[in-house]
C-alpha cells in the first residue's frame, strides 16, 4: 500500500508514542501529534471514560522531543454515550467528549492537507477504538490501531509488548497508580525495564487478572509518561530531577506523582534506526499447517480434469420471506432497473417501504452482483441503509452469467427482532485481521435465551467472509516466487486464521459447516485451491500437537478493559504461573462439513473467500451425524433436542429429487448454492437464499450439482 500521512493521537502514554513508532515500520509518515487535555490547565488528571490525561502538562516537551508539530485540544463536555459502540447521529455528538477529537482533527486537516491517516495506541478496549473509527471514518481518515489485540498475536505473551519497548529503548515511567495490585513504589518506574515487568506480572497474578491486559495497563492499573525513545523519532530526551517529582495519593488506592523543572536533553544521532518488532504474520498453529498440507498435497494431490458445466444454473429467481420467533429472513431480493446502481436503489426502498425492515436489526447479509466493478457503487447504496454501529456481517460474491438475465444484483438479509444482539466491528489497521472494506461487521452474535437457569449461555455467530489480505497492509498476500499449489495454500490459509481470530474473539466454539468461495477470474487454476481449502479445513479441527491452547476451556472470557476500568467487568481467575495467550476456542472433536464453490469474481479480485457461522455454548460437547443418504450431515450440540445446521450435498438429479422426500427440521434458514439445474418445487419448499455458481464440490474433491445448507432458528 502506499505510505499513508498519520496525525498520531498522544496522551503521553506508552502506547500512542509506541504505535508512531509502528507506523514508522509500515513505511507511513508521522506529519503532526494530536492532545486532548482539561479544559482547566492547571487540572492534573481529570475523570474522563475516553481520555488519558495525567501528565498532560508534559505534552509539549514530548513534541519538542518528536520536532513534530503539536495541536491540542481542551475536553469539554462529558461521556454522554457510554456503551461500547459510538454514533455520532445520536444525538449526542455536539455535548460528548469524543466530538472534541472530531473538532482537533479537523484543525489539522485544515493545517495539513495531505494528511490521510490517524494513529491510536488502543489495545483491548472496543470503547476508545470504536470512537477514534468514528471520527476517523466521518473526516475520511483511515484508522490505524496497531497495538489492537497486541498480547493475542504472537508469540502470545502480554508482557510482549513491554518487552518490544525495552528493546527499542522506549522509556516511559508510570506517573498513576490506580489498582489495588499496585502502590506507589511502582511510581516513576521504566516500566519496559524487566524487573518492572517481573513486578507487573506477580502483581497481575496475585489479584487474578494475568491475561486480561493487566500486565500492560490496559483496564487503567496504571498510567504511563514516555520521556524517551529510540533515534530517529526521539531527537530528544526528557531529564527531570529526583526533588522534582512529589507523590501525592488520592482515593481508592490511587497514587500520581507531580513532576516539575523537566529539561530537554540533545540525544546523539548515529544514523541508525532502531523500529519495533512486527508481530510474525502466522499463528504459529496456522504456521506449521503451511509446509505439512504442502507435503501432503504434494503426495496426493489427485489428477482431476477441470470440466466446466454447461448453461445457466438459474433462469429465474425468486423472493422468498419467511418469519418463525427466532429469525425472520427475506432472501432473493431483486428489482427491475437498468444499471446495478437502479436496481439497488429500488431494492433498499422495499427494504424500508415494503417489507419494513428495521436496519438495525438485520444480522447478516447476502449480496451477490453479476459484476465486481459495481461494487463500489452499490456499496455506497448499501451503507447509506446500514449507517449505525454494527451493521450486519455480510458475504459479496460476483456471479456473472449465473445469475438470471437481468439480474445485476441481489441481496438476501436476516433479521431478529428479539433477542440480544452483540457485534464485533473493527474499522482500523492492525497487525490482527483486515479491517473492514465496507459497511459490515467482522461478526454479529444473536444471543439466545436461557431455557432453564442451569443451562449455558449460547449464540449464533454471523461472520463476513474472509480473505486472504494482509491486516497491517489491507494487500493481498501473494508471497513470491511460489509454486500453484504453495500459493492456493498460503491464500486459503490465511483467510481461514482470518476466520478463527475472529471466532476466538467471538467465543466460537463450532463452525457449522464452511463454504469457500474461488474467484475465476483471480485463479487460472482451481482445483490446488479446492484441495487445499479442503486441508485447511481438516487440518484446524484435528487436536493440536502443540501446547498452545492447552487450556482453551478457560480462555474464551470476553475481555473489554473499559469495562474493568469503570468497574463492569467480571472479577478473572487465576491463572498461575504466566501461560501462553493463544486463544482457541473452537472444539476439535469433530470436522464440520466443508464445500467450494466457483464463481465470478471475489471482492478485492481476492482468490478465495471463506464463508461460514460460528456457534457458541461453553462447556457443550459437539458431533457430526449423517444421514441415511450419505450426502447429509448434521451438527448437534449434546442435550439438544435438534440439530444445530445441516447440510446436504446433492450430487445428480437422484439426490435432488431425494431433497424434495428428506425430513427436514422445522424452522430451518437454507442457503441453497446451485451449479446445475434444481427443480423449482424443491426451491419452493426450501425458500432458501440462492446462490448460483459455475462449480461446486465436497471436501474429497467430488464434483456436485448443489449444496443445501441450513441453520435450525432456536
Amino acid at each position: 500500500m502506499p505510505p499513508l500521512n498519520v496525525v498520531a493521537l498522544v496522551s503521553g502514554g506508552k502506547d500512542s508514542l509506541f504505535s508512531i513508532l509502528h507506523c514508522m515500520a509500515n513505511g507511513h509518515h508521522v506529519i503532526a501529534l494530536g492532545n486532548l487535555h482539561p479544559e482547566q490547565s492547571s487540572l492534573q488528571d481529570m475523570d474522563s471514560f475516553m481520555y488519558q490525561t495525567v501528565g498532560h502538562n508534559m505534552i509539549d516537551l514530548i513534541a519538542q522531543c518528536l520536532e513534530l508539530p503539536l495541536y491540542r485540544q481542551a475536553i469539554t463536555g462529558s461521556a454522554v454515550s457510554t456503551s461500547k459502540t459510538y454514533a455520532a447521529s445520536n444525538g449526542h455528538q455536539s455535548t460528548d467528549e469524543v466530538e472534541n477529537m472530531s473538532a482537533l482533527l479537523t484543525r489539522i486537516k485544515s493545517e495539513h492537507p495531505m494528511v490521510n491517516a490517524v494513529s491510536t495506541g488502543a489495545i483491548l478496549s472496543d470503547y476508545q477504538r470504536t470512537r477514534v473509527e468514528s471520527v476517523a471514518i466521518r473526516l475520511g481518515l483511515t484508522p490505524l490501531s496497531y497495538l489492537w489485540q497486541y498480547p493475542f498475536l504472537p508469540p502470545y505473551d502480554e508482557r510482549q509488548l513491554l518487552s518490544d519497548m525495552s528493546v527499542v529503548g522506549q522509556d516511559s515511567r508510570i506517573i498513576k497508580v490506580a489498582s489495588g495490585s499496585l502502590d506507589e513504589a511502582f511510581l516513576w518506574t521504566n516500566v519496559a525495564d524487566v524487573r518492572a515487568i517481573a513486578r507487573l506480572t506477580k502483581a497481575a497474578e496475585r489479584f487474578g487478572q494475568l491475561g486480561d491486559g493487566a500486565v500492560v495497563g490496559e483496564g487503567g492499573e496504571y498510567e504511563t509518561l514516555t520521556i524517551d525513545g529510540p533515534s530517529p523519532l526521539w531527537k530528544q530526551r526528557i531529564e527531570i530531577p529526583d526533588a522534582a517529582r512529589h507523590i501525592t495519593n488520592g482515593e481508592g488506592g490511587t497514587a500520581v506523582v507531580h513532576l516539575s523543572q523537566a529539561s530537554l536533553v540533545r540525544k546523539s544521532q548515529s544514523g541508525e534506526t532502531h523500529l519495533p518488532r512486527i508481530p510474525a504474520l502466522w499463528d504459529h498453529t496456522f504456521d506449521a499447517f503451511r509446509d505439512s498440507i504442502h507435503a501432503e498435497m504434494q503426495e496426493r494431490l489427485p489428477g482431476q480434469e477441470y470440466v466446466e458445466r454447461v448453461g445457466r444454473p438459474l433462469s429465474t429467481i425468486r423472493t422468498f420471506t419467511s418469519s418463525s420467533e427466532a429469525v425472520d429472513i427475506t432472501a432473493n431480493l431483486v428489482a427491475p432497473g437498468k444499471s446495478a446502481a437502479d436496481q439497488t436503489y429500488q431494492i433498499i426502498s422495499d427494504l424500508k417501504e415494503i417489507y419494513k425492515i428495521d436496519s438495525t436489526l438485520v444480522s447478516h447479509t447476502t449480496i451477490l452482483l453479476r459484476s465486481m466493478d459495481d461494487f463500489p457503487t452499490i456499496n455506497k447504496i448499501y451503507g447509506s441503509f446500514f449507517n449505525a454501529p454494527n451493521p450486519p456481517s455480510r458475504v459479496t460474491v460476483a456471479c456473472g452469467d449465473a445469475l438470471p438475465k437481468d439480474v445485476r444484483v441481489s441481496i438476501s438479509l436476516n433479521h431478529n427482532t428479539n433477542q440480544q444482539r452483540e457485534g464485533l466491528h473493527v474499522q482500523s489497521q492492525s497487525y490482527w485481521a483486515p479491517a473492514n472494506i465496507g459497511p459490515y461487521s467482522q461478526a454479529i452474535a444473536i444471543v439466545k435465551p436461557r431455557l432453564t437457569e442451569s443451562s449455558s449461555a449460547s449464540s449464533l455467530v454471523h461472520i463476513a467472509g474472509q480473505i486472504p489480505l494482509v491486516p497491517a497492509t489491507m494487500e493481498m498476500h501473494a508471497p513470491t516466487p511460489t509454486t500453484p499449489v504453495r500459493l492456493a495454500i498460503e491464500q486459503t490459509l490465511l483467510s481461514a486464521q482470518h476466520l478463527f481470530r475472529i471466532g476466538q474473539i467471538m467465543k466460537v466454539n463450532l463452525f457449522l459447516g464452511a463454504l469457500v468461495f474461488i474467484g475465476r477470474d483471480a485463479v487460472s487454476d482451481i482445483l490446488p485451491y479446492v484441495h487445499a481449502a479442503a486441508r485447511v479445513w481438516t487440518a484446524l479441527h484435528q487436536r493440536p500437537t502443540s501446547t498452545f491452547d492447552d487450556d482453551s476451556e478457560g480462555q474464551d472470557e470476553d475481555v473489554d478493559v473499559w469495562d474493568l476500568k469503570h468497574g463492569l467487568g467480571r472479577s478473572g481467575v487465576s491463572m498461575g504461573e504466566p501461560k501462553s495467550t493463544y486463544r482457541d476456542t473452537v472444539q476439535k472433536a469433530c470436522v464440520p462439513p466443508f464445500f467450494a464453490a466457483e464463481v465470478q469474481t471475489l471482492p478485492r479480485n481476492a482468490p478465495v473467500e471463506w464463508s461460514s457461522t460460528g456457534w457458541s455454548e461453553r462447556g457443550a460437547k459437539f458431533r457430526v451425524e449423517r444421514g441415511q443418504k450419505g450426502g447429509h450431515r448434521q451438527l448437534w450440540s449434546s442435550g439438544d433436542q435438534k440439530p444445530l445446521a445441516g447440510w446436504v450435498a446433492l450430487r445428480d438429479e437422484e439426490d435432488v429429487e431425494h431433497v424434495e422426500r428428506l425430513e427436514l427440521p422445522r424452522g430451518i434458514v437454507c442457503t441453497l448454492y446451485v451449479a446445475g439445474a434444481v427443480p423449482d418445487t424443491v426451491v419452493e419448499r426450501l425458500r432458501p437464499v440462492l446462490v448460483p455458481c459455475f462449480r461446486l464440490w465436497d471436501g474429497d474433491g467430488n464434483d456436485l450439482l448443489a449444496v443445501l445448507s441450513y441453520v435450525v432458528a432456536r
